[in-house]
């Protein structure tokens, strides 16, 4: 498995042939495929949106919402910055896998997998160990941490939106919602040991990395790179719980924790009900 830079390269590179062909008219928007087109229907088009350019959005579930998030620190999507409008992230592991943070049977489960996973591929399986911060020695070397604290990032964008089920036991949901980890025992309970309050430590100082640039313009208080207009010096963070319907019948996916996960994908009524209730942020 490849790292997550090298697939958000991968990404960078293939928006800015999008973006270059859409712009020469050779891709239609909205899925119209990659006909070329004529002259006159490019120009037609181009006047129907005026002067500005097209905008970019952007729909991550699970790891993908990580390349997603590398992508933007790749020079080839520098040009594209300042059109970034919508970032819709689907129980993406934005704060990894830290032991200690997530008090979850379900979760144990796949941990203990994920460490297994890694261990057989050992250094080929780059991306799970970037997710576990097992890629350095040193937790402020490691990938994810280096990327929260990126100054591109999630602050780029005009709408962050953030959806977890707290069913989902492949993505911790304090990950998925960047926000703190749970206290074990209740408020303010449970210190546990050295080694899970320096977890929690890092995984809060992450979370306040990847959101205080959100925030910051949200109460007015940021700049869009290139953005004189006010609309574009604000973002809005929306969080969004989603709990499905329990199944009929236990199955292995039930049991592992990954049902709800992949729900996420499988149920199209959720899926056109999260885009019909939010499509003022894709417009």
């Amino acid at each position: 498995m490849e790292s997550i830079a090298t697939m958000g390269a991968r990404l960078a590179e293939e928006v800015s042939q999008v973006m270059a062909e859409l712009e020469a008219g050779e891709l239609t928007p909205r899925g119209g495929g990659r006909t070329p087109r004529s002259a006159a229907a490019a120009a037609a088009e181009a006047a129907g949106r005026g002067a500005a350019p097209p905008r970019l959005s952007f729909v991550g579930h699970s790891i993908g919402a990580l390349i997603v998030r590398a992508s933007l620190t790749h020079p080839s999507m520098s040009p594209f910055l300042t059109r970034l409008n919508t970032f819709l992230s689907i129980s993406g592991p934005h704060l990894g896998y830290l032991g200690g943070v997530a008090p979850s049977a379900g979760f144990s489960v796949f941990e203990t997998g994920l460490k297994v996973l890694r261990a057989i591929k050992g250094k080929r399986a780059e991306s799970l160990r970037e997710i576990t911060f097992a890629d350095a020695k040193k937790r402020e070397d490691c990938y994810l941490y280096e990327l929260a604290h990126e100054k591109r990032g999630l602050g780029l964008f005009k709408h962050v939106m953030l959806v977890s089920s707290p069913q989902d036991k492949y993505v911790p949901h304090h990950s998925a919602r960047i926000q703190p980890p749970p206290e074990e025992g209740g408020e303010g309970g449970g210190g546990g040991g050295g080694k899970k309050r320096s977890n929690k430590a890092t995984t809060r100082e992450m979370a306040r990395a990847l959101l205080t640039p959100v925030l910051s313009k949200a109460t007015g208080g940021g700049d869009t790179p290139g953005g004189d207009d006010d609309d574009d010096k604000i973002t809005t963070l929306t969080r969004v719980d989603v709990h499905f319907a329990p199944p009929a019948k236990r199955t292995l996916n039930h049991v592992i924790g990954r049902k709800a996960h992949i729900d996420f994908l499988e149920t199209d009524e959720y899926v056109k009900f999260l885009l019909w209730s939010h499509r003022d942020k894709f417009a």
